[in-house]
């Protein structure tokens, strides 16, 4: 907040101060002897404006020209005073609003009218203020209300979150202790059941080989031993040869053919068929128990029609015979079979690849219930914890940003303000991010430090934006003032990639120390 203070001075008699002489300053001009401001040196009071520069600093010379580093202190009684260069007095032109700096005479004087008019900024600024105070009061209450309920919550979650992660050490442990003596058994029981599956398929691969060496006896017409083309292609051409006629043919073209070579082919016949039967068999279970589940049509007892009235027109065909209505009970249960049918069809009749499965023993499944039950029980008890976890992690996360000394900005989070200019749209959106025209140009990072290390919560830092072009991360510096509305003041680019905001808010307005005259007002 820029407050516009007039200054007060200290009563000394202008008369007896050299001309262009600080009131505040009065004792370098008492006595005989005039010092310099700096010390360096000391001479009679005469030499003091006496137009000729003795001192390093200027400071003989306040009501001349004779220095080129002097300054000359306008007093403007009824308005502020100011220093201006000793080089601009007696120049011929007013700078000072009592005139002083020149001839008397010369210039008019109107700093009651510019203290006046200061006078007024003022009292508008610190009516502003006060009504954006009143502002700031409710964002205090709202905000430490918040921060009362984020601290509850917190006690809440963390007092929960030691309970359920008590509970879920314990279904850990526990689950940890039966999943031992489960995986060996599964394992075991695994072990057990591929050698199983290894004999099964060693004893259905003898038998294969064995009705392929049978069907060898079909192609080998002659009974000697060998296979002759002639003999094989008569055999491919039988409607129940298990060779295809293709591998028939390619084989008659390789030139010798190896008994050997046509059991393995036979073999891999049989037990490819084998294998697609299976498949067939496991796509017609699944679809009689997706028949089972699904109600059929039939099954649906349609709304009866409205009973009809005796006066009702009777139906007539074109050939004039009487057309005889069919109840609904006649219709043909046929029908619906056909439409049960017809869907089961559009459904998708995709069966998995069979596979074998491992069954376990009474003992084993025992084993592998109590352990499944076990890890439904620590799963559920984690998913809990997790919740409950993150719920308290979120909170504390919100709890750590500092949204001002009394929680004053805290109603800002969660807000965003807009400020369009000739080329873009900017936005700000507190302890979140900040915009161009939807490029991120910073992230919230903190509030900066005064020039004294301390905290006063009138600049906002938003860094590691995206990065600009062959450039840095784009980062966004907001001067927070007073204001009675949360808005964006300005928004400029000062130098490349970096960003700067004035905004606005109530939440920055302190309490007027006159209250007096905006009392009316308020």
């Amino acid at each position: 907040m820029l407050l516009v203070c007039i200054a007060v001075l200290a009563f000394v008699p202008v008369s007896s101060l050299p001309r262009g002489a600080n009131p505040k300053q009065a004792n370098l001009y008492k006595g005989s002897q005039f010092q310099c401001a700096d010390g360096s040196q000391s001479f009679p009071m005469e030499y003091v404006n006496d137009d000729y520069c003795d001192c390093q600093d200027g400071s003989d010379e306040p009501g001349t020209s004779a220095c080129p580093n002097g300054s000359f202190f306008c007093i403007n009684k009824q308005f502020k005073g100011q220093y201006i260069s000793s080089s601009r007095v007696d120049d011929g032109i007013c700078d000072c609003c009592d005139g002083s700096d020149e001839v008397s005479g010369h210039c008019v004087n109107n700093c009651k009218e510019l203290g006046a008019h200061i006078a007024e900024e003022a009292k508008k600024i610190r009516r502003e203020q006060a009504i954006g105070f009143q502002t700031r009061l409710g964002y205090v209450a709202d905000g430490k209300a918040a921060k009362a309920r984020r601290d509850q919550d917190i006690a809440v979650f963390a007092a929960e979150h030691e309970k359920l992660k008590q509970e879920l050490d314990e279904r850990k442990a526990y689950k940890e202790q039966v999943e031992g003596p489960a995986k060996e058994a599964k394992e075991a029981a695994k072990v057990e059941q591929e050698k199983i599956e290894a004999e099964k398929k060693a004893a259905e691969k003898e038998k294969t080989k064995a009705a392929a060496e049978l069907e060898l006896g079909r192609i080998d017409k002659d009974t000697d031993g060998l296979i002759s083309p002639e003999e094989l292609l008569e055999y491919g051409k039988s409607e129940d040869a298990i060779l295809p006629y293709d591998d028939v043919t390619f084989l008659v073209e390789g030139g010798e053919i190896e008994t050997a070579t046509l059991v393995d082919m036979i073999q891999t016949q049989l037990l490819s068929r084998k294998t697609e039967k299976e498949r067939v068999e496991a796509e017609e279970k699944k679809k009689e128990e997706k028949r089972a589940k699904k109600p059929k049509l039939r099954d649906i007892v349609p709304t009866p029609p409205a009973p009809v009235e005796d006066d009702e027109e009777d139906l007539w065909g074109e050939d004039g015979k009487k057309i005889e209505r069919q109840p609904v009970d006649d219709f043909d249960d046929d029908f619906y079979e056909d439409m049960d049918d017809d869907e089961d069809e559009e459904e998708d009749d995709s069966v998995a690849p069979v596979r074998n499965t491992v069954s376990y023993d009474p003992e084993t499944q025992k084993l592998i219930d109590v352990f499944e039950e076990a890890e439904t029980l620590y799963n559920e008890a984690k998913n809990r914890h997790d919740g409950v976890k993150r719920q308290l992690d979120d909170v504390k996360k919100l709890n750590n940003i500092d949204f001002g000394a009394e929680e004053e900005f805290f109603v800002l989070r969660g807000q965003c303000f807009e400020k369009r200019d000739e080329q873009y749209t900017y936005k700000l959106c507190p302890f979140d991010r900040s915009d161009q025209d939807g490029t991120n140009i910073g992230k919230w990072d903190s509030w900066e430090l005064g020039a004294d290390g301390v905290n006063h919560y009138n600049v906002m830092m938003y860094n590691k934006g995206n990065s600009c072009w062959q450039g840095p991360q784009r980062s966004t510096r907001v001067e927070i003032i007073c204001g009675q509305e949360n808005q964006i003041i300005s928004a400029s680019e000062p130098a490349k990639c970096e960003y700067a905001y004035v905004f606005a808010t109530p939440a920055a307005c302190t309490k007027v120390q006159d209250e007096t005259e905006i009392h009316d007002e308020l």
